[in-house]
C-alpha cells in the first residue's frame, strides 16, 4: 500500500481484518514507511547498504523521542532522510544496534528447532505447521536476537492473535515459540522464555456427535453430494465420490484424511478388511480394521462408479478427485506416491468439508457436520451398542490405550471379535440413518414402590 504520509492519511489508515500488520510506504520519499498494527504505527526506513536491504525503525507515532517530542510523520520523514542519506554513503545504521544486541536470534532458534524435527522422523505436516505459522505470525521478529523478545511483545502479540485468528491459532503460535527457545536453550544460555507472561486461552475437546434423529437429514444430503451424471443422466441413485467419503467416516470413524487417501491396496474385500499405513502418529502407529458388509457394498459401488467418472482410471484412489493447482502433498510423499499435485492429475479427495459461502455473514458455513464430528458420532455409537469393551473401542479407532493401563497390555482382541463390533455398530447407524428408532433398554433394576402391597 502507497500513500503520501502525513497526520491525516496516517490517522486514515486502517487495518484490514484478519491481517496482523500493514506496511504502508510514502509515495514521496522513496524507502520511507510506517507498520501499521493493532495497537501502534511505527515509522521505518528501508535501504541497501552495500547491496544487503537494511530496515530500521525511527520511532511510534505518537511516543516521545529523546527531546520529549512525540514522533510524528513530519518529524520521521526528516529523520529518514538523514538514515537514507547515510546508507548512501555506505553507513549501516542498524550496525551499532545489530553490534549492541548480539546474540543468537528466533531464526537461529526455529532453524535448530526444525532441524531437530527432522531428525526425529517428525511428520512433514507438522514441521510445515511449526514453520509457516512462525514465519506468518513471528516474522518481523525472526531476525531479532532473543534477548530482545520481551515478554510484552509476546503477551501483546498472542492477545492480537487471539483476536485476529482465533484462540487456538494464538495458543498454538506461542507454543512454536516456546519450542525454538528451549530447543536453543538446551545449547546455549538464554533468558527466561518469555511465553511464561502468554495468560492462555482455554482449549476444549469438541464432542458433537451428530444426533441420532438428525442422521436421515444428514444422510439425504451426503446423497446429493457430486451425483454422478453420464450423457446428461445421473449414473446410480446412492451417494457419489464425496457422499460415500462421508459414509466411510461415519462407519468406520476414521480420520479425515485416513479416510480420503484409501487406495484400493489397502483393502481387502474378500477378507473384509482395511489397511491404514500411515495414520495419525506415523507408520509407527499403522492398523487394520474389519470393515462391515456396508461398508464393502460401498466400496464394490466405488469401484464400479469411478470406472465411469474416470475412464482413464482413478490412480488407485478409492475417493478420486482431479488437482486443480500445483501443490506438495505430505500425504502422498508419506504413502510413497509422489511429492506433488499436478495440475489435472487424478488425486486423493483434498478437502472433507462441505461449505457455501452465507452472502449475508460474508463467511463460509458447513452444509453438513464437519468429518471430525462423524467420528465422535461413530464413537458414540460403539458405547451406545452395548456389550463393547473399551478395549474393543480404542482399537476401532485407533487409540492409544489411557496410559498406566497394565490391563491393556495383556489384552490381544482377535480380527473376528473386532469384525462382530464393527458389524453391530454398522448396523446400528444405517438403523438410525434409516430413522428407526432407537433401542429403548429398559432398567433391570425392580422398583422397590411396586412391591408394596
Amino acid at each position: 500500500m502507497h500513500v503520501k504520509l502525513t497526520e491525516k492519511s496516517l490517522a486514515a489508515i486502517e487495518l484490514p481484518e484478519g491481517v496482523a500488520q500493514l506496511l504502508v510506504r510514502d509515495t514521496e520519499l522513496v524507502g520511507f514507511g510506517v507498520v501499521v498494527g493493532k495497537t501502534k504505527r511505527t515509522f521505518i526506513v528501508e535501504g541497501r547498504v552495500d547491496g544487503v536491504q537494511r530496515r530500521k525503525s525511527i520511532g511510534v507515532a505518537g511516543v516521545p523521542r529523546d527531546d520529549g517530542t512525540p514522533w510524528t510523520a513530519q518529524l520521521a520523514r526528516i529523520e529518514a532522510k538523514k538514515l537514507l542519506g547515510d546508507m548512501t554513503r555506505g553507513v549501516d545504521p542498524t550496525s551499532e544496534r545489530r553490534a549492541r544486541l548480539e546474540g543468537p536470534t528466533l531464526r537461529d532458534a526455529l532453524d535448530l528447532h526444525l532441524a531437530k524435527m527432522r531428525k526425529d522422523e517428525s511428520r512433514p505436516r507438522s514441521i510445515e505447521a511449526v514453520e509457516s505459522e512462525t514465519k506468518k505470525h513471528l516474522g518481523e521478529w525472526l531476525d531479532r536476537t532473543l534477548a530482545t523478545i520481551t515478554r510484552t511483545d509476546v503477551r501483546e502479540r498472542h492477545e492480537e492473535l487471539t483476536e485476529q485468528s482465533g484462540e487456538y491459532l494464538a495458543n498454538r503460535v506461542m507454543r512454536h515459540l516456546r519450542a525454538a527457545w528451549n530447543t536453543l536453550a538446551k545449547e546455549q544460555e538464554l533468558p527466561v522464555c518469555p511465553t511464561i507472561a502468554v495468560h492462555w486461552n482455554k482449549e476444549h475437546r469438541r464432542q458433537e456427535p451428530i444426533p441420532w434423529a438428525e442422521l436421515p437429514g444428514w444422510f439425504e444430503k451426503i446423497s446429493v453430494l457430486e451425483p454422478i451424471i453420464k450423457d446428461g443422466k445421473r449414473v446410480g441413485a446412492r451417494p457419489g465420490i464425496r457422499g460415500d467419503y462421508h459414509l466411510l467416516t461415519l462407519l468406520t470413524g476414521l480420520r479425515k484424511m485416513d479416510a480420503a487417501t484409501v487406495r484400493w491396496e489397502h483393502l481387502d474385500l474378500e477378507e473384509g478388511t482395511l489397511r491404514r499405513p500411515n495414520p495419525k502418529g506415523g507408520a509407527d502407529r499403522a492398523f487394520t480394521i474389519p470393515i462391515s458388509n456396508e461398508c464393502v457394498k460401498m466400496f464394490e459401488r466405488r469401484r464400479r462408479q469411478n470406472a465411469e467418472i474416470f475412464p482413464d482410471g482413478d490412480g488407485g484412489w478409492v475417493f478420486p478427485t482431479r488437482a486443480i493447482k500445483d501443490k506438495p502433498c505430505y500425504l502422498c510423499n508419506e504413502l510413497g506416491i509422489g511429492e506433488r499435485h499436478a495440475p489435472g492429475a487424478v488425486v486423493h479427495l483434498v478437502e472433507g468439508k462441505e461449505q457455501h459461502v452465507d452472502k449475508k455473514e460474508g463467511k463460509a458455513v458447513n452444509i453438513i457436520p464437519t468429518p471430525h464430528r462423524l467420528r465422535d458420532t461413530y464413537t458414540t455409537a460403539l458405547v451406545e451398542v452395548g456389550g463393547i469393551s473399551p478395549f474393543a473401542i480404542d482399537v476401532l479407532t485407533n487409540h492409544r490405550p489411557p496410559r498406566g493401563s497394565v490391563t491393556a497390555g495383556y489384552v490381544d482382541l482377535s480380527t473376528e471379535h473386532l469384525a462382530d463390533c464393527q458389524e453391530r455398530v454398522s448396523r446400528f447407524l444405517m438403523d438410525r440413518v434409516k430413522g428407526k428408532p432407537t433401542p429403548n433398554k429398559k432398567s433391570k433394576r425392580k422398583n422397590h414402590l411396586s412391591a408394596v402391597p
